[in-house]
C-alpha cells in the first residue's frame, strides 16, 4: 500500500500530505465494482485507498509491487478521460448560443442500433446551424404560412380607433396569439393615458357665406364621421386659396403671383406631403384654415369619400412632449409645439369640386397639372366666402402596446424590435392589418425555429403597437418611457406599417446604416410578381441605381421616425408598392382594394415581405458582427458638408471657417476605417472583443443626436434626419436665407448651430474611436 500510494503520488506531481489533490479511490464495499474520483484535501495515509478498475472482482489481493497499480492507475485515468470526451462533446453540441460555420461530423460507431433510430436531421440542426441552414429553415416556415386570415380577421373588426373597444378586442387577440408560442414570462404590455382629439357631438361644417343666405357645403353622409385630429376649433372666415398639395414651394409660387394667403381659407390636395406639414406650411403663411381633399387624379375613390389624417407637427401624446403619458406621472399642463393654431378639416373630391368651380382670380400654374382652373383669392362672386366650422373635442383614453420576445442566448440584453401599428380608421386593411398579420406570423415562426434548433445571439421583440394614427404614440411613449436605455439595448428596428401597398415595387426608408443590409437581403429573396428574379434584380433593372430607385423621404408620423430621429435607433420601414396612390386612411383601405393593387397576390407578396424582414433580423441576430454600416455615414456627411461649402464666402465674411466642420468629418471618417481595419483584423469568436466593437457599432446613431437643444423644445435632434435649425440640413436653409435677405437670419443663431453641429460631429466620431486614449484632437 505504501509503495502504490508513493508511486501515485510521483507520478501525479504530488509530494505526500503537501497539497490539494485528486485521488483515485477503489471502494470494496462487496462487489469492487466501482472506481470513484474525489477530491482529497491533504489526505493522510489512511485516507488513501487502492485504485482498481470497473469490474475487478471483490476478492482481490493487494498488490505486492509498484507495477500493477500503476497499469490500474493508467488505465483508470484513461477510461476517465474518454468518458470526459464523450461528455463534452455531446454538452459542445446542446450548449446555446454556439454557432459553427461547418457541422459537426458524426460517426456511426458512436451510437447504438437504438440510437440511430432516434436520430434524425432536426437533431442534427440542433448541434450546428449555419446561415443558409437558417435561411431554408425560414423559407419551409413562410411556405405553409397564412396571412390573408389575420388580414381579414383584424380589418373585419369594429372600428379600431385607438383607445376603442375595437381596438382593445385585436389588442386581446394579439396577446393570446403570443402567449400560444411564446413563455407567458416573455408576453408583457405597458398601459398610456393619452389625450385623443375625436368628433365631438356636433359635426364639422363648411358654408359658403356672404350673399344673403348661407350655403352650407354638403359633404355628404360618408364624409361625415371624417375629421383631422389636433386640429383648433371654432369657427373661422376668409377668402378661398388653392394651394396645390400645400408644399412650401407651392405657397412660395402663390407668393411670386401676388396672391395673398394671409387670412385666408386654404384648399390643398392630399398627398406629398402628410396633413401636418400642409397645416405648418399654410400657418406660417398666415391662412386661417386648412381644407385638404383628395384629388381624382391623385386617389381613385369614390368622390364622396373624405381621408383622415392627424395634424399634429410631432409624434407622441401632444400633451406630454417629451415624456412619457404614463398614469403615474404628474407634470403640469402643457402642449406640444407642433398643435396647429388654425383649423383644419378634411371633405370629400365633390365637395371640393364644388368650391374650387367658384374660385375666381389667378389662373393655375400650368406646372400643377390641376384640373382647377382658378387659385383665387376668393371666388368669382367676391362678396362669398367661406366659413369653417370644426368642432372636435380632446379626452383622454387609456391604450395599450403589447410585446413578446424571443430571447437571446448570448447577448439577451441586445435586441431587434419587429412593430407593427394595430390601430386604424376604417378597415384599415393595409394601413395596420396587413402589418399585424406580418407580426404574429414572424412571432409563430421564431420560436418553432429555435425548437427546431436555431439560437439567436440576440433578442427579438414582436411589438404592437396602438395609436399610430395619431402620430405613432404607442412607439412613441414607449421610446419616451424608456429614452435612458433603449439606445444601449436595440440594435435595429423594424416596421411593418403599410408594408404592403402594393406588388410591382419595392421601397424602403429610414437610417442609412441598414441600407446595405436590406440591399443584401432582398438579393436572396425572389420578387414576388416576378419569381424569376430577386427583387434586387426587378428594382435595379428599373433605374440602374438601385439605391435610387428604392429610397423613399421618411415620413414623419411613422415610428420609423421616431425610433431614429427622437431615440437614436436604426430604423427602416419597408414596403412594396403600386404606381398608384393606395387609399389608406379612408374606407376603401378594404380586403378588395388589397388585392387589386397586388393583382390578386396578397399572399405571396405578403410571404415575399415577411421573408425580408425575417432574413433581415436573422442577419442581426445571428452574426457575431452588428451588420451596420457605421462607415456609410461619413458620405452622407460629405454631402452636407458640400452644401454648406458652397456658402464659405457669407460665413467668411463673418470671420467663420469650415475648417473645424471639416475637421470633425474628417475624423469621423478616419475612426469608421480604423474600425473596420480593427475588426477585419480581430477574431470575432472572441465575446469580449466583438461585444465591445458591437457596442461602438450601435450606438451610431444615438450619438447623431445633438446633446445641445432641448428634448422638449426639440424632440427630434437626430443631425441628418431631425427637424430644426440644429440640423444639417436647417443649417444650409438659414445660409440659403442668409444669402438671400440677411436681415432675415439671426447669424448668432445660426453661427451657434454651426458650432453645436460641429461638435455632435466631433462627439460621434470620438465615441466611434473606442476608448479616449486613442483619440486625436490636436486643436
Amino acid at each position: 500500500m505504501d509503495h502504490a500510494r508513493t508511486a501515485i503520488s510521483s507520478l501525479l506531481g504530488f509530494e505526500p500530505k503537501s497539497y490539494t489533490r485528486f485521488s483515485l479511490t477503489r471502494r470494496t464495499d462487496g462487489d469492487g465494482s466501482r472506481v470513484e474520483m474525489k477530491l482529497a484535501e491533504n489526505e493522510n495515509d489512511e485516507e488513501m485507498g487502492d485504485v482498481m478498475a470497473d469490474g475487478m472482482e471483490s476478492h482481490v489481493e493487494k498488490p505486492h509491487n509498484n507495477c500493477k497499480p500503476l497499469c490500474c492507475l493508467m488505465t483508470a485515468v484513461l477510461l476517465v478521460l474518454i468518458g470526459f470526451l464523450v461528455g463534452y462533446l455531446a454538452f459542445r453540441g446542446q450548449t446555446p448560443g454556439k454557432s459553427a460555420s461547418l457541422p459537426e461530423q458524426t460517426t456511426e460507431a458512436s451510437y447504438t442500433e437504438e440510437d440511430e433510430d432516434d436520430f434524425d436531421a432536426a437533431s442534427e440542426a440542433k448541434t450546428s446551424l449555419t446561415f443558409s441552414d437558417i435561411k431554408k429553415m425560414l423559407k419551409e416556415n413562410l411556405d405553409s404560412s397564412q396571412f390573408l386570415p389575420d388580414v381579414n380577421k383584424v380589418s373585419e373588426m369594429n372600428s379600431r380607433e385607438t383607445g376603442s373597444v375595437g381596438d382593445l378586442t385585436v389588442t386581446r387577440y394579439i396577446r393570446q396569439e403570443f402567449l400560444k408560442n411564446l413563455d407567458k414570462r416573455d408576453v408583457w404590455s405597458d398601459t398610456h393615458y393619452v389625450t385623443l382629439q375625436v368628433n365631438g357631438k356636433s359635426p364639422n361644417r363648411v358654408w359658403i357665406v356672404g350673399s344673403g343666405n348661407a350655403e352650407e357645403v354638403q359633404l355628404g353622409q360618408r364624409n361625415s364621421k371624417v375629421f383631422c385630429p389636433y386640429s383648433a376649433t371654432g369657427n373661422f372666415t376668409g377668402k378661398l386659396v388653392y394651394a396645390n398639395y400645400g408644399t412650401e414651394d407651392d405657397f412660395n409660387l402663390l407668393t411670386s403671383m401676388s396672391v395673398t394667403v394671409n387670412g385666408s381659407v386654404v384648399i390643398v390636395r392630399a398627398g406629398k406631403i402628410n396633413f401636418a406639414e400642409k397645416v405648418v406650411n399654410a400657418e406660417n403663411m398666415k391662412a386661417g384654415g386648412v381644407l385638404i381633399y383628395p384629388d381624382p387624379e391623385d386617389y381613385k375613390l369614390d368622390p364622396d369619400v373624405a381621408m383622415f389624417g392627424h395634424v399634429h407637427m410631432g409624434l407622441g401624446d401632444p400633451r406630454s412632449p417629451g415624456f412619457p403619458s404614463f398614469n403615474h406621472t404628474q407634470f403640469p399642463p402643457t402642449k406640444s409645439s407642433g398643435l396647429p393654431g388654425i383649423l383644419v378639416h378634411s371633405i370629400s373630391g365633390n365637395a371640393a369640386a364644388s368650391l374650387l368651380r367658384k374660385l375666381g382670380g389667378v389662373p393655375v400654374p400650368t406646372s400643377w397639372k390641376s384640373k382647377a382652373t382658378k387659385v383665387g383669392p376668393g371666388f368669382a362672386n367676391d362678396k362669398e366666402q367661406v366659413m369653417m366650422e370644426v368642432n372636435n373635442v380632446e379626452e383622454v383614453r387609456e391604450m395599450h402596446n403589447v410585446f413578446g420576445v424571443v430571447k437571446g442566448f448570448e447577448e439577451s440584453d441586445h435586441y431587434v424590435v419587429i412593430g407593427a401599428q394595430r390601430d386604424a380608421y376604417g378597415p384599415g386593411a393595409a394601413e395596420s392589418g396587413v402589418g399585424t398579420a406580418l407580426l404574429l406570423e414572424l412571432s409563430r415562426i421564431f420560436p418553432r425555429m429555435v425548437e427546431d434548433g436555431f439560437r439567436p445571439r440576440r433578442s427579438i421583440i414582436f411589438a404592437s403597437w396602438s395609436g399610430g394614427s395619431f402620430g405613432a404614440i404607442g412607439a412613441t411613449e414607449w421610446l419616451e418611457g424608456y429614452m435612458s436605455v433603449l439606445h444601449l439595448k436595440v440594435c435595429a428596428y423594424f416596421s411593418l406599417d403599410r408594408a404592403i401597398l402594393g406588388g410591382a415595387s419595392f421601397k424602403m426608408f429610414g437610417s442609412s446604416m441598414l441600407h446595405n443590409l436590406i440591399r443584401e437581403t432582398v438579393s436572396l429573396v425572389k420578387s414576388p410578381l416576378s419569381p424569376d428574379k430577386s427583387i434586387y434584380k426587378v428594382a435595379e433593372a428599373g433605374a440602374g441605381d438601385w439605391l435610387k430607385a428604392v429610397l423613399q423621404p421618411i415620413p414623419m408620423d411613422t415610428s420609423v421616425y421616431a425610433f431614429l430621429a427622437i431615440g437614436g435607433i436604426p430604423a427602416i420601414g419597408l414596403s412594396f408598392t403600386k404606381d398608384e396612390n393606395y387609399p389608406y386612411n379612408t374606407e376603401e383601405d378594404t380586403m378588395n382594394t388589397l388585392s387589386k393593387f397586388t393583382d390578386d397576390k396578397s399572399e405571396p407578396v405578403a410571404r415575399a415581405m415577411a421573408e425580408v424582414i425575417g432574413i433581415a433580423v436573422i442577419k442581426i441576430v445571428y452574426h457575431h458582427q452588428l451588420p451596420l454600416d457605421y462607415q456609410k455615414y461619413a458620405s452622407d456627411l460629405s454631402e452636407y458638408i458640400i452644401n454648406i461649402q458652397s456658402y464659405a464666402s457669407e460665413l467668411q465674411e463673418r470671420g467663420l471657417t469650415m475648417k473645424w466642420l471639416f475637421s470633425a468629418r474628417g475624423d469621423f471618417y478616419r475612426a469608421a476605417n480604423t474600425l473596420r481595419s480593427q475588426i477585419e483584423s480581430s477574431d470575432m469568436n472572441d465575446v469580449l472583443l466583438c461585444r465591445t466593437y458591437n457596442n461602438r457599432i450601435m450606438r451610431v446613431e444615438y450619438n447623431f443626436l445633438s446633446p445641445y437643444v432641448s428634448i422638449n423644445n426639440c424632440p427630434y435632434r437626430h443631425l441628418l434626419y431631425g427637424q430644426g435649425n440644429h440640423t444639417l440640413a436647417g443649417i444650409v436653409e438659414q445660409l440659403k436665407l442668409l444669402r438671400v435677405n440677411p436681415e432675415l437670419v439671426d447669424f448668432n443663431t445660426t453661427r451657434n448651430d454651426l458650432a453645436y453641429a460641429t461638435w455632435t460631429i466631433q462627439g460621434a466620431a470620438n465615441a466611434l474611436s473606442g476608448e479616449v486614449w486613442t483619440s486625436s484632437n490636436n486643436f
